[in-house]
Parts: structure tokens; sequence; C-alpha cells
């Protein structure tokens, strides 16, 4: 079952979020998994926002806890939108692939930034 969590982020901020992935309160062994997280402007645009992943670096696991950490720097937020955008976690081992999160993302705009 997919989680849905709303996210904030303030432009120009380095946004940082963490979670872990458990079953029955067993974390998820994430060893061997790639992970994605896409914020398009809407559900089906053919516009991306901005895609994290363990490939790129913007996503980090602790493998045997289950924690997953995104972490785009500020100078990425800068250039995003104020407003309501969409996004979602992939998991993939192998070839099974697992939306694990989904929610909406909000840009907002600092006082200071």
């Amino acid at each position: 079952m997919t989680g849905k969590y709303n996210l904030t982020c303030k432009r120009g901020d380095t946004f940082n979020f963490q979670f872990t992935v458990a079953t029955d309160s067993v974390a998820w062994n994430l060893t061997g998994y790639s992970i994605v997280m896409t914020v398009k402007p809407f559900v089906g645009a053919s516009t991306t926002v901005i895609t994290a992943s363990t490939a790129n670096g913007l996503i980090t696991t602790q493998d045997t806890n289950g924690r997953v950490i995104v972490t785009i720097p500020s100078t990425t937020t800068a250039g995003f939108a104020i407003g309501r955008h969409d996004y979602d976690v992939v998991f993939t081992a192998g070839s099974v692939v697992t939306t694990v999160l989904e929610g909406k993302f909000i840009v907002t705009e600092g006082v200071t930034v």
C-alpha cells in the first residue's frame, strides 16, 4: 500500500526529508534497491520539477535500518516554481517496482531568502 504524505519546501532552502520504510514495525533492508523521487507540476505532466535518486546522489539510504534520506541543495530549490506540485517515491529491486510514498510537494516563498 502506498503511503500518502504532503511535503513543504521553502524555495531557496536546502530540502531534507527522511523516512523509514517498515512492514509490521520491521524495517526493510534496502540493500540492492534503487530509489527515485519524481516531482512534477501535476500528475501526468510531461515536464519534471526534479528527479532525486540513489543514482544521482540526491537520495541516500541507511540500508539495514530502512532509512531513506532525500537532500536537495538550496541552489536547486531556488529554481522551483512556487505552488503545489505532485510527487512519488518509487523503489525498484530487480523486477519488483513499488510506489512507497506519494502526495503534494508544496513550494513556498521564504521571507528572508
